[in-house]
């Protein structure tokens, strides 16, 4: 049964794509329609069966949509809702998908006048490290997170039909205020993030021969540094000071390390190690 009727996504990449494969997949709503840049992305749009309409003309793609979801890169959202805020109406309720919150929802409020729909930040803990919608998949958020993260005006009724959008998508939702959600993240996505680049960085500049000797761990531990420069660099510009707070405090565990093993204190280090492997059987094997 559908619970809108029209949903309008903006921007069709990896993240924009899947989310109207999944909506179609899930016939949450009658129509769907998409807005892009490029005339041959939406050119592409058009022949998939999950697009009913796709245009670059930003208000032919809002007319007649009750939820529009922004799908672009994070720089580019805020720029987005000063834009469409102002020519929305208060049935409409609007929610984007960047990785990084803070910012994007102040931007929404002041955007907002007393006519204006209703926005509502989302950030699903989706994604690949492979980018473009032709990477898309509509099971890309089934069994993962979404985290909301209205402001404190917001409409209680509001944020029940969101959280009941993304939990027919498959997600489970955690309400979080903006600022809690940017130092989650910080921590458990943007840190690792970096990490990896740090470890991949530094390997390069190692013998290419040793990498014969290197073992699925290595992939494993290094995947996600796979994933876009300028996207990630986007995102840790938004989360800066959030995320510098977090390298703070993993710098004083990888040096409480370093002592151990400087020291020879097996016993410690090996508590160290004892540790981390616990939190990560906790942390399960996902998907």
């Amino acid at each position: 049964m559908p619970i809108f009727e029209q949903v309008a996504i903006l921007g069709p990449g990896l993240l924009g794509a899947s989310l109207a494969m999944a909506v179609r997949e899930r016939q949450i709503c009658e129509r769907i329609f998409i807005w892009g840049r490029k005339e041959q992305r939406l050119e592409n749009c058009r022949a998939m069966e999950w697009c009913d309409f796709a245009d670059r003309d930003l208000e032919k793609v809002l007319a007649g949509s009750d939820l529009i979801v922004c799908c672009t890169p994070v720089e580019s959202i805020q720029e987005m809702l000063r834009e469409m805020m102002p020519k929305t109406g208060k049935d409409i309720l609007v929610t984007d998908v960047g990785s990084v919150k803070e910012s994007i929802c102040t931007e929404a409020k002041q955007a907002s006048n007393e006519e204006s729909g209703t926005f509502i930040g989302s950030h699903p803990m989706a994604g690949s490290e492979k980018s473009g919608m032709e990477f898309a998949s509509g099971d890309l958020f089934a069994e993962r997170t979404c985290i909301l993260t209205p402001m404190e005006d917001c409409p209680p009724d509001r944020t029940a039909k969101l959280v009941e959008f993304w939990e027919l998508l498959g997600m489970q939702t955690l309400i979080e205020s903006p600022q809690t959600h940017d130092k989650i993240v910080a921590n458990v996505s943007h840190l690792p993030h970096l990490l990896a680049s740090s470890l991949a960085r530094y390997l390069s500049q190692c013998s290419k021969g040793w990498m014969a000797a290197s073992g699925q761990g290595l992939r494993d531990t290094t995947r996600v540094a796979e994933g876009d420069s300028g996207l990630w660099l986007e995102i840790m510009k938004a989360n800066q000071s959030k995320l510098n707070e977090s390298l703070d405090q993993w710098m004083k565990s990888l040096e409480e390390a370093k002592e151990f093993l400087r020291q020879g204190d097996w016993e410690n280090l090996e508590k160290f190690l004892s540790e981390a492997a616990d939190w990560r059987e906790s942390l399960g094997s996902g998907k």
